[in-house]
């Protein structure tokens, strides 16, 4: 019977053995495949690179990198022009991008130190835990400025409302409505497709500062090309406007000045704009601007404007010239011209000026006296005043000129300044009355709602038949002595008939008496009519 041979117990020793055979050779081993080594961007990733490398140079110095070439693309983009819509997907792009590399910074260089086992890796790990952090907290901001610039370039489309035509002469370039998108370059490329044309004209209220700054330096670099404004130029047009050699604006156009303002509410765009306006003021100053003028261009907000007048745009050396009508005057010409125009822009003293403008055809002398006397007025600061010595002077002119008109009118134009002035004092008797008659005669002046432009038209056209068809170098047989007893005689029994004294019925006697008094010149003989008139009108009213 067999046994069954039990195991042996764990405390019982066994003793080795041997049966002196070797094992069997093994095959030769194959050896391991080399590992395939990772690209750069895939080892810092996964954490194969030094700590330090991973630390300074994919951390530290490729930060400072994109910083650099972000200060130096803001720069850049500056110059550019951008459109708010460009910008936007520019930094949607840049800060997506951003995102990105710093997800791969951070987690490189945590993957580095976590293999590292050096002694530098918890400060590493404490750095990017408030790299994260600060990631984190900024990110909130960035997406506000994105929404920001999103919501500038939705403004700063809807400002593409301009239109860019050669006018219907093929004389300019006309270019009206808002400065939008695109506005200087559609400026560019019409000229482009039309290069006989040398004209702007420019009609705007405004807009997007970067197109108003590119035209002007297109302006600037193009100096054929001369800019007129026939109607409004405003804001950011007139940042363009500057831009070109030559500057006309009509006398009916305007420049308005005031602050730039910023379409995106971000500290960084508001600097752009400042700067922007710093630059803009530097502009006016190279052009002559005063610095008083420059603080009032800047001194308005919103939609308020600063509006300076021709005298002032010349000064400062704004405009380099003015269009009256169908003719542009320098600003020496506009010294002389700006109180005869004036009269021109109102129907009841459109013949006044007609009137002055013979005067300074037949008499340079009185004429200029008259400007010289207003260039003064104009110095005075009290506006009622000033007023009040406008008209004094303007009276002057036209007595001076009608005094020497006596001389080399013929009978027919004295006779009928003559029955001019008594309709006109007739008019005022009637439609206001004999006071108001009275006080015209002795310049004291009256007032009427319906009857003051009337009668200021009225003077005007009976002046300007005076003069009509005078030839001042004409020499009219003067009878001194028959116009002096003539009018004596006849002024001996007006006065008789029609006394006037002190009191409150003055400026009604005196109506009555100088009606009589031209009544009665009037029915003398022809050649006593004419000599008595000459003498009257020679003198002083």
């Amino acid at each position: 019977m067999t046994h069954m041979e039990l195991p042996p117990r764990r405390d019982e020793r066994i003793e080795p053995s041997w049966d002196r055979m070797l094992p069997p050779e093994l095959p030769p081993r194959t050896p391991p495949p080399p590992r395939r080594e990772s690209g750069y961007i895939v080892a810092h990733w996964r954490g194969e690179l030094p700590l330090a490398y991973s630390y300074w140079c994919n951390g530290v110095l490729l930060g400072l990198a994109l910083l650099f070439i972000e200060t130096m693309m803001l720069a850049l983009l500056r110059e550019q022009h951008l459109s708010l819509t460009q910008g936007l997907v520019l930094s949607a792009s840049w800060m997506a991008m951003r995102l990105a590399v710093s997800v791969w910074q951070v987690v490189g260089i945590l993957r580095s130190a976590a293999a590292s086992g050096s002694k530098w890796a918890v400060p590493v790990n404490i750095l990017m835990v408030l790299t994260i952090l600060g990631a984190v907290g900024k990110l909130p901001g960035e997406i506000t400025t994105l929404q920001k610039i999103a919501h500038g370039a939705a403004e700063q489309r809807r400002l593409s409302n301009f239109t860019i035509a050669p006018d219907p002469s093929g004389a300019a370039i006309l270019a009206r409505g808002n400065i939008g998108v695109g506005y200087a370059d559609a400026i560019a490329d019409a000229f482009t497709a039309h290069p006989q044309i040398h004209r702007l004209v420019l009609d705007s209220l405004g807009g997007d500062v970067g197109n108003g700054l590119q035209l002007h330096d297109y302006l600037a670099a193009h100096p054929s090309i001369g800019v007129e404004v026939d109607h409004a130029c405003v804001s950011a047009c007139t940042l363009a406007f500057i831009g070109a050699a030559e500057r006309i604006v009509s006398a009916h156009g305007t420049l308005g000045f005031h602050q730039m303002r910023s379409m995106i509410d971000s500290g960084a765009s508001k600097q752009m704009v400042g700067d922007e306006q710093a630059h803009f003021m530097t502009l006016l100053s190279a052009l002559g601007a005063s610095p008083d003028f420059i603080r009032l261009a800047f001194a308005k907000q919103g939609d308020d404007y600063y509006a300076p007048n021709a005298d002032s745009l010349f000064a400062n050396h704004i405009i380099t010239g003015l269009r009256l009508d169908d003719r542009v005057v320098n600003a020496a010409q506009w010294r002389t011209e700006q109180f005869l125009y004036s009269f021109n822009q109102h129907d009841h003293s459109r013949a006044m000026g007609q009137a002055l403008a013979l005067i300074r055809q037949q008499w340079p002398a009185i004429y200029d006296a008259w400007v010289a006397r207003d260039l003064r007025i104009e110095q005075e600061p009290d506006q009622t005043q000033r007023m009040a010595d406008y008209n004094t002077s303007t009276w002057r002119a036209l007595h001076a000129a009608r005094s020497a008109a006596m001389r080399t009118v013929t009978a027919d134009h004295v006779r009928r300044f003559a029955m001019e002035r008594r309709a006109l004092l007739n008019r005022i008797r009637d439609r206001v009355s004999a006071d108001a008659c009275g006080r015209y005669l002795s310049g004291v002046g009256f007032q009427s709602a319906h009857e003051t432009d009337a009668v200021y038209q009225a003077n005007g056209e009976s002046y300007l038949h005076l003069l009509t068809d005078n030839d001042p170098s004409r020499a009219i047989t003067i009878n001194a002595a028959l116009g002096e007893r003539a009018l004596s005689q006849v002024r001996a029994g007006v006065e008789q008939a029609t006394p006037v004294t002190s009191g409150a019925n003055y400026h009604p006697q005196l109506c009555r008496q100088q009606i009589a008094l031209l009544d009665g010149l009037l029915g003398l003989s022809p050649l006593e009519s004419d000599m008595a008139l000459r003498r009257l009108f020679a003198g002083s009213d």
